[in-house]
């Protein structure tokens, strides 16, 4: 059952995924960080954030037409709530007040919110079956011969790996399936719990991908994960062990025989 569904998962994911460079919105980071925010505020589930993001990178990969920073809000709002709608049973707009308070906020009306939802579902040919890397976390992890400590530990570094991974990383460019076992790699490895080693064969044998695919995954999501953490506590200036004094140098007179 659970091999069935994982070839499941496999073949959607494949269906919207680019295996080539590909050009983000100018502001993706800056939506995310908000989305992100958003998302925390209204205390939602990890994988909504996520599913956001693949609604709205594969929105303005196939929309075309010219729109302003403030409609663009909009649909990354939209996006939100389309992504809301999919995985939870809340009612929009009326139970999630910070949503809300922003729609009032901007002033964007009932009918545009409709309309707006509308244009992207019509846009992505209403195929919103989409996969994120938060839905093989469940499915990895059953796999795993860890006591309850430990899995809660990894997993709470695998979802805070994910969310820098979505918030830099275009969606399209990196199979769900890769960057959830990424991360899973590159949390183990920090929190030195298992062997890496048997890890990696496993990790492999489940999804069944290029071994350099999965290692080039990793070390993006380390570089991101550190440059991130630099941003939160940058380094402090390196001083010198003995003060260097360059004022009032002189240059000592040559001796003459």
């Amino acid at each position: 059952m659970e091999q069935q569904q994982l070839i499941t998962m496999f073949s959607i994911e494949k269906s919207f995924y680019l295996n080539k460079s590909i050009k983000s919105h100018p502001k993706r980071r800056f939506i995310a960080d908000i989305i992100h925010k958003l998302n925390d505020d209204e205390k939602m589930s990890d994988d909504i954030f996520a599913l956001t993001m693949y609604i709205f990178d594969r929105f303005s990969l196939k929309y075309s037409l010219s729109v302003n920073d403030h409609d663009w809000q909009l649909i990354a709002l939209s996006c939100y709530n389309l992504a809301k709608k999919l995985r939870t049973n809340i009612l929009i707009n009326n139970e999630n007040e910070q949503t809300s308070w922003i729609f009032l906020n901007e002033n964007y009306s009932d009918e545009e919110i409709f309309n707006t939802e509308q244009l992207i579902v019509e846009t992505l040919d209403w195929d919103l079956s989409i996969i994120v890397p938060h839905d093989y976390i469940p499915l990895i992890f059953q796999s795993f011969l860890l006591n309850e400590t430990d899995q809660a530990k990894i997993r709470l570094h695998v979802q805070i790996l994910l969310s820098i991974g979505i918030c830099e990383l275009n969606t399209l460019t990196i199979l769900p399936s890769i960057l959830c076992c990424a991360c899973i790699k590159a949390a183990i490895k920090g929190l030195c719990i298992i062997n890496i080693h048997q890890i990696d064969e496993l990790l492999l044998k489940i999804i069944h991908c290029n071994k350099s695919d999965l290692i080039n995954t990793q070390r993006i999501i380390e570089h991101l994960f550190q440059y991130c953490v630099q941003e939160i506590f940058p380094s402090p200036r390196r001083r010198c062990l003995v003060p260097i004094d360059t004022n009032n140098k002189t240059n000592p007179s040559p001796r003459v025989k």
